[in-house]
């Protein structure tokens, strides 16, 4: 209930701030006054008539004159509609926020809230599958490496670079019954027995068959060649 009553009075604020806004710009407009384009001077013939004629009476207001005073009567008069016009709009628009009930309020509030958790919940949910895509265990496959010769720990010096095939991976789905046998005894059935045998207890991911022979020079010019070091194929044994 808090979260809907703050929404309300939220709504309310936005609308007074709004409305005082509005009814301010509004007001500095219609206080705006338009300056005349031809400003009325009065003509020579006009101060030497004057001058000679103390006591006639004042010349009628000119054409030029008239004309000013309508225009800025005119826009007076439409600075005044336009401010009430925009009053009776403010009017319709705070009385149209305050004509929701509770029901449409919770209703609105509660759909943006539904998009900002899933928004939220995007970047988790793709962290989630990257993460359990990391943990989902790699099956025995083989994998290719480029290194030097001397890198293989044969023994030789050649900077030759070969590049080695080896096998990795998991093999749990691939356990026979002697696995799970070893499994338990390594658990208690050794123990109970006195013994302190190292066991396997899943199969291994190992070559199945190797490439062919492979020759190299080595750093000293002399010739060699090598069999049985790099996996053609894996499996899991």
């Amino acid at each position: 209930m808090k979260l809907w009553k703050g929404a309300t009075f939220a709504f309310m604020l936005c609308a007074a701030a709004l409305s005082v806004l509005l009814v301010r710009n509004m007001a500095t407009i219609g206080q705006f006054k338009p300056k005349t384009k031809y400003p009325h001077t009065p003509s020579s013939s006009s101060r030497s008539s004057s001058s000679s004629e103390p006591t006639s009476k004042s010349s009628p207001p000119s054409l030029t004159e008239s004309a000013v005073s309508q225009r800025q009567m005119g826009g007076h008069h439409r600075g005044i509609r336009s401010t009430d016009n925009m009053n009776s709009l403010l009017s319709e628009f705070s009385m149209m926020f305050q004509s929701f009930t509770e029901g449409e309020l919770q209703h609105v509030v509660g759909t943006l809230l539904d998009r900002k958790r899933r928004k939220s919940r995007r970047p988790d949910e793709s962290q989630a599958r990257r993460t359990k895509r990391a943990r989902r265990p790699k099956l025995c496959s083989v994998r290719e490496l480029e290194l030097t010769v001397s890198e293989l720990g044969l023994g030789y010096e050649s900077d030759e670079t070969v590049l080695l095939r080896y096998c990795s991976g998991k093999c749990w789905a691939h356990r026979h019954n002697y696995d799970i046998t070893m499994q338990h005894m390594m658990q208690t059935g050794f123990r109970k027995k006195g013994r302190k045998d190292k066991v396997s207890i899943v199969p291994c991911c190992r070559p199945t068959a190797f490439e062919n022979d492979f020759s190299f020079l080595d750093n000293k010019s002399r010739y060699h060649t090598i069999q049985n070091v790099s996996a053609k194929n894996c499996g899991c044994v």
